[in-house]
């Protein structure tokens, strides 16, 4: 068992064993034995101590936590120290980064594994994050903070609600695991924007202002606390900074306010800009006008509900079976009036017409088409 480096009791001793820590000081009255010299002396067998305070170093002397409990018990095997409403501190490079409370706690490991427990409050010092669970771990050697159990954290960028959240204070990042849902901070929620993430794994780097997920991540954006926009992916990443989303694979996206479905397989969403960028092969679909179109790029500007897209454009009509092929089209959705260039071709089925040209403006709910340049075909067919 290691030698206490000081050993200064305060309150009443009762019952209890010491336990072998590289370092640990008690605040208070100093015991009896004023002859002992304190780097010798050991805590008692059978002996507790109320109001105190236990420090550990690391090999260079620097603190790596203080700790002060209202009571200190052990363990029979002298391999446990039991903490009583602990109130400490947590450090890295002899700088303090989180101050902790709890209910209780426990040290073990020879000092290097501080263990609380119930309505623990993490608060840190640099980063300005706040930790609430129910059980947490610190391992100081391994720079590793972990909170359990009905996590909720607080940030200036964020937040989050999850299982598990484990922090590495030396890399700037917060891994949030099971059921996580994280939402950005603004001043007033009911009348400036907002989104909510919502996995089963988040990497949050908060210097950098960014979240990464390798997990399916859904994101929703809210106005004026309505949801007027969903996107998912089966990965993806958000910058908190520039307000882009990014999502990847099975990409889906509702747009609720106009209302719009797309899917694809990549997207980059500007949310504060409100534009979307998909450079890979889209379908959107108009579930209410019954209306299809494919393309194999796009750009959507959500504020002005307006669609441009590009590369092998098909626009199909459920209605009345109409088909519009052409290089480019854009799409107002407000006003579902479309002007489509290029190589243009429009078909539909009742009454039968064909028409091919290098410009073509229309509806295509409502069978309104006007072709410019090129030649019209019409076929009738008597009933």
């Amino acid at each position: 068992m290691a030698k206490w480096r000081q050993f200064i009791a305060g309150g009443v001793a009762i019952a209890a064993l010491a336990i072998g820590l590289h370092s640990l000081v008690f605040r208070g009255p100093a015991l009896n034995n004023r002859d002992a010299d304190p780097a010798d002396t050991y805590p008692e067998p059978g002996l507790t101590l109320r109001d105190v305070t236990l420090e550990q170093p690391d090999e260079q002397g620097q603190l790596l936590w203080r700790v002060k409990g209202e009571e200190v018990t052990y363990s029979s095997d002298q391999q446990v120290a039991f903490i009583t409403r602990p109130d400490g501190d947590l450090f890295q490079d002899g700088e303090v980064i989180y101050v902790v409370t709890a209910d209780t706690g426990e040290v073990r490991e020879n000092g290097s594994v501080i263990l609380l427990r119930g309505n623990i409050v993490a608060t840190g010092v640099k980063n300005g994050s706040i930790l609430r669970g129910n059980e947490m771990e610190w391992r100081p050697q391994e720079d590793v903070l972990i909170m359990r159990e009905q996590i909720t954290g607080t940030h200036p960028q964020l937040r989050a609600t999850a299982n598990e959240a484990r922090v590495f204070n030396r890399e700037n990042r917060m891994e949030l695991e099971g059921d996580v849902v994280a939402n950005t901070v603004v001043a007033d929620p009911k009348t400036d924007p907002w989104i909510k993430l919502q996995a089963q794994e988040l990497t949050w780097f908060w210097a950098e202002e960014r979240i990464d997920s390798a997990q399916p991540l859904r994101v929703e954006q809210f106005k004026q606390d309505t949801i007027t926009d969903v996107v998912t992916g089966q990965r993806g990443s958000v910058d908190l900074a520039d307000q882009l989303v990014t999502l990847r694979e099975q990409v889906a996206m509702q747009m609720l306010e106009m209302p719009l479905n797309m899917t694809s397989e990549a997207l980059d969403w500007q949310v504060d800009q409100e534009k979307v960028t998909v450079n890979q092969p889209l379908t959107l679909i108009h579930p209410e006008n019954r209306v299809r179109v494919t393309a194999r790029q796009g750009r959507m500007n959500l504020a002005e509900q307006q669609i441009y897209l590009s590369d092998e454009v098909v626009a199909v009509g459920e209605q009345n079976q109409s088909r519009l092929t052409s290089d480019r089209m854009n799409w107002n959705v407000a006003t579902q009036t479309i002007v489509a260039e290029g190589q243009v071709n429009y078909r539909q089925v009742n009454p039968i017409v064909n028409l091919n040209g290098s410009r073509v403006t229309g509806r295509l709910d409502d069978q309104t088409i006007v072709v410019d340049g090129g030649r019209v075909v019409t076929e009738i067919v008597p009933n």
